[in-house]
């Protein structure tokens, strides 16, 4: 039992039964709720009802089997979904994340390079609170609460945001329109911006709040996503570079500038509070534990 319980703790597998137990809890709660579409629905009109539904469940999915996670495999209390403070780092957040959209389409609207071409349908808004709220709040719980989190214990808090920009670049790497340029530059500015929220509080509430704020404001408030969902129609032109393409404002130079001014004002405010973490060879007295417990845990996956 001790053999599999180090096994368990080893860093990489820590990662890979959260995704797998936070992942798969959500997907199948929203195949559930997704089934009661057609019993909500009349004349073909989904209510707002549903939508509320499937953000609740969503969020309450994720956070339930996710404290459960930490306190069974990590044995510990979930400070990173404290509830002290919650509220004004969550509204920040979102005050922080609307502000850089904003910012960004009024300078390409001052250039001509956002134009509104037609109105929306408000009525849109309640998918797209359910969408992007449930997806900013699961999305945070596994990149930062579990990836970002479990490899800044090992690595230090730089190594952690490289690889977080990493990862977040290849996720973006999927969507339709990607391009190479346009997902290195969505790497670097969400994947460092909403790190460095997490650094300087410990908590996921900050990058949460970004993370939806951003997503709605482009969804709905300025309709530059596509479709008809926004709460107007708009369309972005002139330089790739400026406009992000086919990538949206995501991967605007625009975009990117401001994330990583405020990306760097997070980080030395973190400094200055001493919230870096140091890489394990760099703590005093604690480079030759980590490497025994690579070997040990190895040597047990070896005899297993």
């Amino acid at each position: 039992m001790g053999t599999l319980w180090k096994v368990i703790r080893f860093p990489p597998v820590r990662i890979v039964l959260a995704f797998l137990a936070v992942g798969g809890a959500v997907a199948l709660a929203q195949v559930l709720v997704r089934a009661l579409q057609s019993v909500l629905s009349f004349g073909g009109a989904v209510p707002a009802i549903y939508y509320a539904a499937y953000l609740v469940v969503g969020v309450l999915v994720a956070y339930f089997v996710y404290r459960s996670y930490v306190r069974i495999v990590e044995q510990r209390t979930v400070s990173e979904l404290s509830g002290d403070g919650a509220p004004q780092e969550l509204g920040v957040g979102m005050l922080i994340g609307l502000g850089l959209v904003c910012i960004t389409i009024g300078i390409l609207w001052l250039l001509g390079d956002y134009r509104v071409t037609g109105a929306g349908v408000w009525t849109t808004m309640f998918a797209v609170l359910a969408n992007d709220g449930a997806g900013a709040f699961v999305e945070e719980i596994l990149l930062r609460g579990v990836v970002f989190r479990i490899i800044e214990e090992r690595l230090g808090t730089w190594i952690a945001l490289a690889i977080s920009a990493l990862l977040f670049a290849l996720l973006h790497l999927t969507s339709a329109n990607a391009t190479l340029t346009g997902t290195i530059v969505v790497g670097l500015e969400a994947g460092v911006l909403l790190s460095a929220a997490y650094v300087l509080t410990g908590r996921l509430w900050l990058a949460i709040g970004i993370h939806f704020a951003w997503d709605f404001a482009q969804d709905y408030v300025f309709g530059i996503t596509g479709g008809t969902t926004g709460l107007v129609r708009a369309e972005l032109t002139g330089p790739a570079m400026l406009s992000g393409g086919g990538s949206g404002i995501e991967g605007s130079v625009l975009a990117l500038g401001l994330c990583l001014v405020v990306s760097a004002y997070l980080l030395v405010r973190a400094a200055h509070e001493d919230r870096l973490v140091r890489p394990f060879w760099r703590r005093p007295g604690s480079f030759v534990s980590p490497v025994r417990d690579v070997a040990e845990n190895w040597r047990a996956w070896h005899h297993k």
